[in-house]
């Protein structure tokens, strides 16, 4: 009888002496500012933090009409900066956390964003200026393959390399939906054609959204969830090749058992992808409960048990410059709901520290976790 991933995690745990870690960081735990939702917070090269966010019109009480905003992280005063509109119109906060905004940050301290309005069958792009004080007037980035998309895509940066990636393909066909990227050597001011990337023969999960990330300026790392013959939904770990010609070639690691998941539905599924110094850790979900694993090829570890026996979901993880790494997510009994916030602490040596959120938190509905490594070391989380 096939090993259940419960009974893969109890063995795990079993087999491991955890330790009140000494961790030096301290963690923040703030609510997204302008009561915004979905927030995304990346990490540049130099340690400034930006954070992304949708928020909704204030003359639309309740309404779910809003746009995009951008707000630098002040560090000498702890706060956000003042709000930058990032979307040139408005659009309706969509319904799942799989259709989420994505934003990158590239070597030159653009900001690079990706959406999706899953009405209109469309992906978005738009890129700010080099002091991120304004952002330019929102493309179409995808033209052509726009069958089938059903989740959001992700944008990837690394000096002036940049890719936007998203999965796309018949609904009624899972498993031969695939990967397609457009790929960038200038800072984003111009793309390559819209790409395949990914085998066809395994499929892509129609409503799983993805996370891609550069392993250096030609290797673009892109974790995936799979259709297998409709019902194969394992996290693929992607590899592609690139240089200033566009693609080059694509290799798959191995799917270990943590990666598995057999359901003949749609998980609605996110992954997270944190890079700090020289370390760059994936997060993603196998059967209801997130997974970690350091890049390109560390060991796949199990992060926590539930708060209940419920839903672990959407979630994200950060790294500081010592080492030491925050995993965040939402404990939730269905994809549209955030849940209660969740988290895990380690140290620079792997040992998970003893900190624990002393109160409940409700993470809004539709909304999700987000993590960043603040300049000195201290964590921030924003639900």
């Amino acid at each position: 009888m096939k090993q259940t991933l419960t009974s893969k995690l109890l063995f795990i745990t079993a087999l491991l002496v955890v330790a009140s870690a000494s961790v030096r960081a301290d963690v923040l735990v703030q609510a997204t500012p302008d009561e915004g939702r979905q927030p995304r917070l990346v990490t540049d090269s130099e340690g400034g933090v930006h954070l992304l966010y949708f928020r909704t019109r204030l003359s639309q009480r309740g309404a779910r009409e809003g746009n995009l905003y951008y707000r630098p992280w002040l560090a000498e005063q702890r706060r956000f900066g003042n709000r930058i509109k990032v979307s040139s119109t408005a659009f309706n906060l969509q319904s799942y956390a799989i259709a989420r905004a994505a934003m990158a940050v590239d070597g030159d301290g653009r900001l690079h964003v990706m959406w999706y309005l899953p009405r209109n069958s469309e992906y978005f792009y738009t890129r700010s200026d080099t002091e991120r004080r304004s952002f330019a007037t929102q493309q179409q980035i995808v033209t052509e393959q726009l069958a089938g998309i059903d989740a959001g895509g992700d944008v990837a940066a690394f000096g002036d390399s940049v890719a936007v990636v998203w999965g796309a393909g018949d609904l009624s066909r899972e498993h031969e939906r695939t990967m397609f990227a457009r790929l960038s050597r200038d800072n984003g001011a111009t793309f390559g054609p819209e790409t395949m990337i990914s085998n066809p023969d395994l499929g892509a999960c129609a409503c799983c959204s993805m996370a891609a990330d550069y392993l250096d300026q030609n290797d673009l790392f892109v974790a995936y969830r799979s259709a297998i013959d409709g019902v194969g939904r394992h996290m693929q770990l992607l590899t592609v090749k690139t240089n200033a010609d566009g693609l080059q070639s694509a290799s798959y690691d191995s799917v270990a058992s943590l990666q598995e998941w057999e359901a003949s539905f749609c998980p609605l599924s996110t992954n997270d992808i944190s890079r700090a110094s020289d370390q760059q850790w994936l997060v993603f979900e196998t059967e209801s409960r997130i997974i970690q694993k350091q890049l390109p090829d560390g060991e796949l570890l199990p992060v926590a048990e539930p708060f209940t026996e419920t839903r672990q979901k959407n979630p994200a993880i950060a790294v500081n410059a010592q080492g030491e790494r925050i995993i965040v997510w939402g404990e939730a009994i269905s994809h549209t709901r955030g849940g209660r916030l969740n988290l895990r602490l380690y140290s620079a040596d792997g040992e998970l520290s003893d900190y624990r959120l002393h109160d409940e938190i409700q993470i809004d509905d539709f909304s999700f976790p987000a993590a960043a490594a603040l300049p000195g070391g201290d964590f921030l989380v924003l639900h």
